[in-house]
């Protein structure tokens, strides 16, 4: 079986806690058009009951470092399938669209974070960036993308090189 990369570290994984947790607590609700309704008070319900064990987490983020990284991962599943359900537990899909949408699309969200996030909290990459710009260069079956052979194919060449190159195609000229 193909395990897909998961090159999301633990500190990569804080930085979009925090940061999406801070956007579903003040602009979410807005954007999506449902401030003032109780899809809004779920929503930031979850994004505070989120921020909170993030706060208790121990990863580099972390302020307390209470929670291990992956029961982090596991309340993070738990809260993305709980917000998920939550508008067909409570009857509030019948109300329209606007108010299931958001939390199907903030749960898929959180599971694909999750998909992507490495449980030993260090990243497939573990830092290294050339790493990561190869595996980007590189299909499922290893082959070298088309973007990735176009880059390669196109280099900049130093002055010296292509002097040389020109000097070259004046001698073979001759």
């Amino acid at each position: 079986m193909i395990t897909p990369p998961r090159p999301v570290d633990s500190t990569l994984h804080g930085v979009v806690d925090y940061s999406a947790g801070g956007m579903l607590l003040t602009a979410f609700p807005k954007l999506a058009g449902i401030e003032g309704t109780r899809s809004a008070r779920q929503v930031r319900t979850a994004a505070a009951i989120h921020g909170g064990y993030s706060a208790l987490t121990d990863y580099p983020l972390g302020l307390v470092k209470l929670l291990p990284f992956k029961a982090h991962l596991a309340l993070d599943a738990l809260g993305a399938l709980a917000l998920a359900a939550t508008p067909f537990l409570t009857g509030q899909y019948r109300q329209g669209r606007r108010q299931w949408v958001p939390h199907i699309a903030l749960g898929a969200f959180e599971l694909a974070s999750l998909a992507m996030t490495d449980p030993t909290g260090k990243g497939d990459f573990h830092g290294n960036v050339e790493a990561v710009r190869r595996a980007n260069k590189e299909d499922r079956g290893g082959r070298s993308t088309r973007a990735g052979r176009r880059s390669r194919q196109r280099r900049p060449e130093t002055a010296a090189t292509d002097h040389g190159r020109r000097a070259g195609d004046r001698d073979a000229r001759r």
